[in-house]
């Protein structure tokens, strides 16, 4: 939804003068209809309206920021999929990336490997790892570096 008001908005600035107006709900019983099935579950929806499905969104946003000092990683395009479905061009590997993707979940943004045997791993990129592996060897050696050793007797 936020990609949906993002265009709109940039819809607006290309008016000189626009306005909204709110509309009780009292007074508008589709829209009311809309928002009761918005919060529920597609068995319950009311038969006042048209359900239509869609595949794929019906806008296309380009992200016109450019990210500095971001690599593009093999992961990413996983992420990319599992995230808004996006698939690659060439039949053949977008075929390859989704069955790749099976492996693969998205819990609250974060990309983690699948397994039945252990937890779930969790995608870091290289400066991430780095930071994780000295937080864990902090932890369980302690913090050491750039100490002086004790002279012993």
């Amino acid at each position: 939804m936020a990609k949906y008001l993002a265009v709109v908005k940039g819809i607006l600035t290309q008016f000189d003068e626009w306005y909204a107006e709110h509309i009780l709900r009292k007074e508008n019983a589709t829209t009311d209809d809309l928002s009761k099935f918005a919060s529920s579950k597609i068995e319950n929806y009311p038969r006042s309206i048209y359900l239509q499905v869609l595949k794929t969104p019906t806008i296309h946003v380009i992200n016109l920021i450019a990210p500095i000092g971001v690599v593009s990683y093999w992961i990413d395009p996983i992420k990319s999929h599992l995230e808004t479905g996006w698939l690659l061009d060439d039949p053949q590997e977008a075929r390859k990336l989704s069955v790749r993707a099976l492996r693969y979940t998205l819990i609250e943004g974060l990309l983690y490997k699948r397994s039945f045997v252990i937890p779930y791993l969790k995608f870091l990129r290289p400066l991430e790892a780095e930071g994780a592996l000295k937080k864990a060897h902090e932890g369980i050696c302690g913090q050491h570096l750039g100490e002086s050793p004790s002279p012993t007797r």
